[in-house]
């Protein structure tokens, strides 16, 4: 087995990018055991990182590497030498690689408490139907920040591992999961409801195409979308499979082209209030940090705040006389109600328990950035790699190639050092402001519209 960053043959878009690893099958390792091509094959991709100043991808499905080989792989990343690699390490494919229980739970350990880690594909592997394993594998899911989870054609999964793996998925960042081709029935289709409806879901894609989840069954989840579901926005559940549930073949077409136009209204609407919800939620806290920000606000760092308790402190700070804090303007001195409708015409798209977050986040100055963080100049870049040096210094040559978009782990603080005209073109500084919104909308729980009733109900 050979690794290598391209192939004169079949070329990928990060070809070029040298914090990638990739591998192409050598045939002879099929003529050795199984356990002695994944030592092996574990060995030449460890060989392989070592080489690497950085590695911010490992390409590497259909490898051989088997449950022996994954979990040596995963032992050195966890290891002193390997540490580098895994806090550098955002996109991890292993499809194709006859991964079962064992190496399971090698990758579960790997993801715990991962907060690189973007994108995780297990492809094309058997994996595991056991409680216990899935359990793990799960727990470990919800701890990291993984945003996008491929499990296709995995044909041996079947509905004994959506019973296990759905009701436990509580993955705030996850906003991508592949589950086609997994052998899944109808007989599932009410754990999918479940979580589709529930507030465990923040999904903007879910994939279930290529079962056999039947034609009734996919109108079923169709209508609990439009119905409690308000984060996807792109659905794929074609299904091939007829039984005796689907009718002719007219009343097929008909009965799934008034689902598609049920699926793509309630694809459009999330869509829509998703932006809005983001747009309001930046908004409000630019108002927010100007009129909320004292330093007192510090005491609500560790509960639940309400408006009443920001408001409060905000007014009782009136009295104090400093040179450094500013009073409260006299906002403060309104009734708490007008308070909250002034707030709501800021962001009216946001429920009230979006807007007192956001408020809480912006009223406590722990939350602004450090003043000592600092500056990427060229001058002080030395410790960065070097295909990042090259497009922070774009300013002295303007021919150097940008750093491959998503082949990156964006550090807490970063500045682009194009020069001012050029700036608004820099690929790696969008990706940057990207990332780090979408955490701040995750964390204070924008990322999806919250209806005002279902906060309600839910608290009844």
């Amino acid at each position: 087995m050979h690794f290598r960053l391209s192939s004169q043959k079949i070329r990928h878009h990060y070809d070029d990018d040298p914090a990638t690893v990739r591998s192409v099958n050598h045939q002879r390792l099929k003529s050795v055991s199984a356990r002695l091509a994944s030592t092996i094959a574990a060995r030449n991709i460890i060989s392989a990182i070592q080489q690497r100043e950085i590695v911010h991808r490992l390409d590497i499905g259909n490898s051989s590497m088997g449950d022996e080989g994954c979990v040596q792989l995963f032992n050195f990343l966890d290891s002193p030498a390997g540490r580098k690699c895994k806090k550098s390490l955002t996109e991890l494919y292993l499809t194709r690689n006859g991964i079962g229980a064992k190496g399971l739970l090698a990758v579960s350990k790997f993801i715990k408490d991962n907060d690189v880690l973007r994108e995780l594909c297990l492809s094309g592997n058997p994996l595991s139907t056991n409680a216990d394993v899935i359990g793990q594998f799960t727990t470990a899911l919800n701890s990291s920040r993984l945003c996008t989870l491929q499990l296709i054609h995995n044909g041996t999964l079947s509905d004994n591992f959506i019973r296990a793996f759905l009701p436990s998925l509580n993955a705030r960042y996850l906003r991508q999961l592949g589950l086609s081709a997994t052998n899944i029935t109808r007989v599932v289709i009410p754990t999918i409801i479940e979580y589709v409806t529930s507030s465990r879901c923040r999904l903007d894609r879910l994939q279930c195409n290529a079962n056999s989840l039947t034609l009734p069954g996919a109108r079923e989840i169709i209508n609990a979308i439009e119905r409690k579901n308000y984060s996807l926005f792109r659905v794929n559940l074609d299904d091939l499979h007829i039984d005796e549930y689907d009718g002719d073949g007219e009343e097929r077409t008909l009965a799934w082209q008034e689902g598609w136009r049920i699926l793509n209204n309630a694809a459009q609407r999330n869509l829509t209030k998703k932006i809005w919800v983001k747009k309001q939620a930046l908004t409000l806290l630019l108002y927010s940090r100007a009129l909320f920000l004292r330093s007192g606000m510090r005491d609500l760092h560790g509960g639940a705040p309400d408006f009443a308790s920001v408001s409060a402190l905000n007014r009782l700070s009136a009295s104090v006389k400093s040179n450094d804090i500013s009073a409260p303007s006299m906002f403060f001195q309104l009734p708490q109600e007008i308070q909250q409708e002034i707030i709501a015409l800021l962001a009216p798209d946001l429920s009230h328990r979006q807007r007192i977050r956001v408020v809480a986040f912006a009223a406590d100055f722990r939350t602004l950035p450090q003043l000592g963080e600092p500056h990427l100049e060229p001058a002080n870049t030395a410790h960065l790699p070097a295909f990042m040096r090259a497009g922070l210094s774009r300013q002295s040559d303007t021919t150097a190639k940008v750093p491959h978009e998503g082949s990156w782990k964006p550090p807490v603080w970063w500045e682009c050092a194009c020069p001012e005209g050029r700036r608004r073109n820099c690929r790696t500084l969008h990706r940057w402001e990207r990332e780090r919104r979408d955490v701040w909308l995750a964390h204070v729980g924008c990322d999806i519209w919250e209806p005002e009733f279902a906060m309600r109900d839910a608290e009844l």
